[in-house]
């Protein structure tokens, strides 16, 4: 009986229970009646989690120990505030909507606050707020105001904004927008600085009526219950952004450093295996099957590392990086410039898909020695990576590999 060896991915943990084996498991029954699926679980024994040093280090929030009430220093819920808003400009306009009264008439307040902001907001003299500035400046902070003005995010919180006189939240979208609008210009600048930030954002405030806020309530409703009380929010910077990808991108870097464990690991599995056996290898665990596979072939490897498997027939990789890693040298089986590419005794074919990110070619580097099949997954990144298990094409090159191992 032949057995399909499925080996996981980076980041995956509990593979025997996942959509992906349940999904394998069934087409391979309907395609391959009598052919077994085993996944090896590597990620329980060798999957990098986030530890409490790592925690600690990296700063991630934890929400068992910040509750609504913690204290967050001022200057750095700023920063978190620009952070949002250099990706989404209106981003605070359309907080402040969301929490405004629906319906009712516009207020004279609300009419001049919007007359305000179409004129003398888009007026504003950019040369004497910013002596020095770049001649085309102004009229890019003209067009910033006025897709401002014209918004439904302003639209949405005029009312709300001309009640509580917070012209700055209005400073920011126009600023932030300003600074977008550059940052797709060339000759760019590298950064900004806080001061012209401050400069612009005051502008616009006493263009707009001259009151600053942060006393009213708007600006405590958003700040307090945004950036002070959302850990969510926060952890989508330093700690966030680290703390999530630790699974992911710790398992690469475990891998690089400690990579004949896992290697040593997954032979010892393969090994107890009876009759043929076809692996099926999807991104990282591409990679570690691979070389795996190279290390008990190799004439070049030393005795001692090396892990007789005849019982494997064939090697399908799926999504993976072998051939990236190695063009750049990056395999501990292949180094760089090797001639010839270390090669496999068996048949090897490299599934991947353009739009899949972490899928490559390999015979760009490994020439005859793997056959390249491109599947068209129908799914943006990062879902593509992990959409062949539903693919009619992978199937039908398992069923090839399997037919071939008998």
């Amino acid at each position: 009986m032949t057995t399909l060896v499925f080996v996981h991915g980076t980041g995956v943990r509990d593979v025997t229970d996942s959509a992906a084996v349940r999904t394998i498991t069934a087409r391979v029954a309907a395609r391959l009646p009598g052919v077994r699926v085993e996944p090896v679980d590597w990620g329980a024994a060798f999957g990098v989690e986030v530890s409490p040093e790592l925690r600690a280090l990296i700063g991630i929030a934890d929400p068992a120990e910040h509750g609504p009430a913690a204290e967050v220093d001022p200057e750095e819920a700023e920063l978190r505030l620009w952070a949002v808003l250099e990706r989404h400009p209106r981003h605070e306009l359309l907080e402040v909507a969301a929490g405004a009264a629906p319906g009712g008439r516009r207020t004279e307040a609300a009419e001049d606050l919007r007359w305000a902001v179409e004129h003398d907001v888009v007026g504003i003299d950019l040369a004497a707020v910013l002596p020095g500035a770049p001649p085309e400046w102004p009229d890019v902070f003209a067009a910033a105001a006025r897709d401002v003005a014209d918004s439904a995010e302003f639209t949405g919180a005029v009312e709300a904004l001309a009640a509580g006189a917070d012209y700055d939240v209005i400073g920011r979208a126009v600023v932030a927008g300003f600074e977008q609008a550059l940052a797709a210009r060339p000759g760019a600048p590298s950064a900004w600085s806080p001061e012209w930030r401050d400069t612009l954002v005051a502008a616009v405030r006493d263009a707009c009526g001259g009151t600053t806020a942060g006393g009213t309530w708007v600006g405590r409703t958003f700040k307090s219950g945004l950036m002070y009380a959302s850990w969510p929010l926060q952890n989508t910077l330093r700690g966030g952004t680290l703390g999530g990808s630790v699974p992911a991108i710790g398992d690469i870097l475990h891998y690089q450093a400690h990579g004949a464990t896992l290697r040593a690991y997954l032979a010892a599995r393969i090994a107890r295996i009876e009759g043929p056996v076809v692996l099926l290898a999807h991104s990282l665990g591409g990679i570690a099957s691979f070389e795996t596979l190279v290390e008990t072939a190799g004439p070049d490897i030393p005795e001692r590392r090396r892990h007789p498997l005849p019982g494997v027939r064939a090697l399908i990789t799926v999504g993976s990086q072998i051939g990236y890693l190695g063009a750049v040298g990056a395999l501990a089986t292949h180094p760089a410039q090797a001639d010839p590419p270390s090669r496999l005794p068996i048949p090897w074919t490299n599934v991947w898909n353009a739009r899949d990110w972490l899928s490559f070619r390999a015979a760009p580097v490994f020439g005859a020695a793997v056959r390249d099949v491109e599947i068209r997954v129908r799914r943006p990144f990062p879902r593509s990576h992990g959409a062949y298990w539903r693919c009619p094409e992978l199937y039908d090159e398992i069923v090839r590999a399997v037919e071939g191992a008998r």
